[in-house]
């Protein structure tokens, strides 16, 4: 049995004392001593020229490699910090400082693979077949060959310093404008202010469709208030981006250049994807059609999708939780199933509700310590359950990485990193599906495990077709708030196939990913990886617990070959054809039809 859990994470083990951690100061400061001395070794030095050079270059590249892993640490460290505290200035205070740190690695980094490019044919050949760098040959590859499409290195120095003040600064402000927002919400008589967290997790999860509708109106009053500083950070940091691809001679190229080449996927394979996914719209219209029946409504509203139908009234304790989660978790494997344990019993997780907190969830890793941190609100329900799974599928991915591959070969990308936190969160919901009381509950959790699915295949695609559109149009001028508003508008129309009521067009203003700076369209990874996970875990039903060795096997891999790689060497399967994905799509569809069928 598992004991009283803390639903505080501790963060000491990583750097103690939070935001006044001298120990983290330290670090800092060491941090950058080192990469301003690695930044001076590199800068204007060639790579080894010839095959006995090689030796006196490993040191080199293996102290680039555990910097990267140092700043890794860093970098998610303080994401903890301001995540668990909103109000904590210091926090914000360590994230710019950290900012600076990122952009001076950046610097090197941009030095570095400069130099990759310097080393001829032959050597090159031979340095990848030595023993220490043969796992992290597919990650030097990609940064050679990436590094010959991009400015001479003191261009990018340059645009890596202007950067700080500038392209992430707008993503700054940003957060913090988006960090004090509150919502306007009326309950027994009183106007009381939440944080988008607290009102979102209340949008969706109240059954009353009045509270729905007038937190959704409240949304929508304050993300109006903050539309001009969203519109200009929104537009300087697309016209930031689109000034560098310019720059870089990438004009003419697929504004999704750069974002497929991050996620190592073929516009072949995207375009595969989403085509199967708009053959099978009907089969989600029809869930869609249906829920609105059960809902007394003529059709949905983008805030009724969420909404409960059938009866799991059921509250679990975070406790009953972690034994669920753990034991469901052991009919697949025993590791994925230690993992779970390890992390509710070492307080890795925080998951109190509290109004200081930032909204949303995610899993942190840690490559020094070589542990996790998973964030996210519990409410007892079952899809506080299903959000916990997931996290601690990145969890599992994350301790697979951190422990059997160098750093370079850690990273692995968004596309591939949602499929075992998918993979997870399937394992829990089948679980609870089968073990289901009443017809009612069955239809509750069903509910719960389809929604999804419209996420990742309507909601998803409606930011990827925003954020599509919104470049083509960047490129001629800045866009008003006004037309951000229709963009959005226009965007979600076409993912639902115009099947709602009312839509979410202030989306591109709550919508975190569209203003991040280190990853643009931070949206079709996510579908990808969803289906992608739908597909594996179908064949891992198939095999059963000698399945755990092959699923490990594959995840160790996935900071080191492209998608289609990873896919054809584990699984067998070629991702640019639809046949993996109209067969990942069956559990779905069988999903659906089994909700049809039950509330028939």
């Amino acid at each position: 049995m598992i004991n009283t859990l803390s639903q505080k994470w501790s963060l000491d083990a990583i750097f103690s004392n939070g935001s006044d951690s001298e120990e983290l100061h330290s670090f800092l400061v060491t941090l950058e001593e080192k990469i301003t001395s690695l930044t001076g070794k590199i800068e204007g030095e060639n790579g080894p020229q010839s095959d006995n050079e090689i030796p006196n270059w490993l040191p080199l590249l293996n102290k680039v490699q555990t910097v990267s892993a140092e700043l890794f640490e860093v970098n998610e460290f303080v994401e903890c910090l301001q995540a668990q505290d909103v109000t904590d200035e210091k926090a914000n205070t360590l994230s710019n400082r950290v900012y600076a740190v990122n952009a001076m690695f950046d610097t090197l980094n941009t030095y570095f693979d400069q130099q990759l490019q310097t080393i001829p044919e032959t050597t090159w050949k031979l340095l990848l077949k030595q023993e220490e760098v043969k796992a992290i040959a597919f990650p030097l590859q990609e940064k050679r060959e990436n590094a010959k499409e991009k400015l001479p290195v003191e261009q990018e120095a340059l645009i890596n310093d202007l950067s700080i003040n500038g392209y992430h600064a707008w993503d700054n402000l940003y957060n913090a404008t988006l960090g004090k927002l509150k919502i306007p919400f009326e309950t027994e008589g009183e106007i009381k202010k939440l944080s988008p967290g607290q009102a979102y997790h209340l949008l969706v999860s109240t059954n009353e469709r009045n509270e729905r509708k007038a937190l959704a109106e409240g949304f929508k009053t304050a993300l109006k208030e903050v539309s001009e500083v969203s519109a200009a950070a929104l537009n300087n940091i697309g016209g930031f981006r689109l000034q560098v691809y310019k720059h870089r001679g990438w004009s003419t190229e697929s504004i999704l250049k750069e974002p497929l080449q991050i996620n190592r996927l073929t516009d072949n394979t995207l375009d595969t994807m989403w085509n199967v996914i708009n053959q099978n719209k009907p089969v989600l219209l029809s869930y869609l059609k249906r829920k609105a029946e059960l809902l007394g409504l003529e059709k949905l509203s983008w805030y009724d999708i969420s909404a409960s139908v059938g009866e799991s009234t059921k509250k679990y304790t975070y406790e009953e939780a972690a034994e669920m989660i753990v034991a469901n978790f052991s009919t697949f494997g025993s590791e994925l199933a230690e993992t779970a344990r390890k992390a509710f019993e070492e307080s890795w997780i925080d998951c109190e509700d509290r109004d200081t907190k930032a909204p949303g969830g995610f899993a942190a890793r840690f490559p020094l310590t070589k542990e996790s941190r998973v964030f996210m609100n519990f409410h007892g329900s079952p899809e506080s359950i299903a959000t916990l799974a997931h996290e601690l599928g990145h969890v599992f991915h994350q301790g697979i990485i951190s422990k059997s591959v160098p750093p370079f070969s850690q990273t692995y990308a968004m596309a591939v990193g949602e499929t075992a936190s998918t993979f997870a969160e399937n394992i829990v919901a089948d679980a609870n599906i089968k073990n289901a009381r009443d017809k009612r509950e069955k239809l509750s959790l069903l509910d719960t495990k389809i929604q999804p699915a419209i996420t990742y295949f309507m909601g998803i695609q409606s930011r990827f077709e925003f954020e599509k559109k919104f470049y083509e149009e960047r490129k001629k001028k800045s866009l008003s708030t006004e037309e951000l508003t229709e963009l959005m508008l226009e965007a979600e129309k076409y993912a639902f196939n115009d099947s709602l009521e009312s839509y979410n067009e202030y989306g591109w203003i709550s919508t975190r990913h569209f203003y991040m700076t280190d990853k643009p369209f931070y949206n079709f990874p996510y579908t990808f990886g969803f289906l992608f996970s739908q597909g594996i875990y179908a064949m891992a039903k198939k095999e059963g617990h000698s399945f755990e060795e092959k699923y490990i096997e594959l995840l160790k891999d996935t900071g080191r070959m492209s998608a289609e790689t990873l896919a054809l060497k584990h699984l067998g399967i070629d991702l640019t054809k639809p046949d993996f994905w109209t067969s990942a799509i069956d559990g779905i569809r069988a999903d659906i039809k089994e909700f049809l069928a039950i509330t028939e």
